[in-house]
């Protein structure tokens, strides 16, 4: 994987995340802190957090619930890890599950045309 972000600036993000779920940061508040744009969905620090798990193997995880934001992963809580594992596999179903949708309701919806593509999601 190419990278798109300096070593100082993925040191930076790592400088600025508390460790465990508990001390998240969100988003908008880790941009700004960042010298990132702070709007939308802070694409720029979203990606900055992608790669750094991708090429540097750190352990970053996000919460979706209070306090949201991200974090470092408590090497010391395997709880912490799995917890998240899961959170991020539930995503990936639900996505998946979206997809399957999609597709039935294209391909009721134009018989004439169907979609090639197949169903990735299967219920467990």
């Amino acid at each position: 994987m190419p990278t798109n972000f300096t070593q100082a600036q993925r040191t930076a993000l790592l400088n600025i995340l508390q460790t465990g779920k508990r001390n998240a940061i969100n988003a908008e508040r880790l941009s700004l802190a960042l010298g990132f744009p702070a709007g939308g969905n802070q694409v720029q620090t979203r990606n900055l957090i992608r790669e750094c798990i991708e090429v540097d193997g750190d352990l970053i995880g996000s919460s979706l619930s209070n306090p949201k934001g991200f974090y470092l992963i408590d090497q010391t809580n395997i709880r912490e890890l799995e917890s998240y594992l899961d959170s991020l596999e539930n995503r990936a179903i639900d996505i998946l599950q979206r997809r399957t949708w999609l597709i039935r309701n294209w391909n009721n919806a134009v018989p004439g045309n169907p979609t090639t593509k197949i169903a990735k999601y299967v219920k467990p």
